[in-house]
C-alpha cells in the first residue's frame, strides 16, 4: 500500500488547523493539548520518515496558522496580508 505524499501533508495541514484553531478559540487545556499533541507526533513522523525537510514543514506549520488566525479573526492583522 502506497500512501500519497501529498495526502500525509494534506493530513498535517488538518491536525495543525485543528491545533491552532483549539488555541485561538480559548478551547478547554484538554483539548488544546490533545490537539497539539497529535499535531506534534504526526510532524515528528513526517521528518522522521525524510517525507518533510524542514524548512517545508516550517512553512506548512506558518501557513496553517496564518489560516487559522484569519478563520478566527477575518478583520485582524492577518487579513490585510492576504
Amino acid at each position: 500500500m502506497v500512501i500519497d505524499r501529498e495526502k500525509l501533508v494534506g493530513a498535517l495541514r488538518e491536525r495543525l488547523h485543528e491545533a491552532f484553531l483549539a488555541r485561538y478559540q480559548g478551547s478547554a487545556y484538554a483539548r488544546i493539548a490533545r490537539a497539539t499533541g497529535y499535531a506534534d507526533g504526526y510532524m515528528q513522523a513526517l521528518l522522521d520518515a525524510g517525507l518533510v525537510g524542514e524548512k517545508e514543514m516550517l512553512s506548512v506549520v506558518g501557513e496553517e496558522r496564518q489560516r487559522a488566525f484569519r478563520t478566527e479573526n477575518p478583520f485582524g492583522p492577518a487579513a490585510d496580508a492576504a
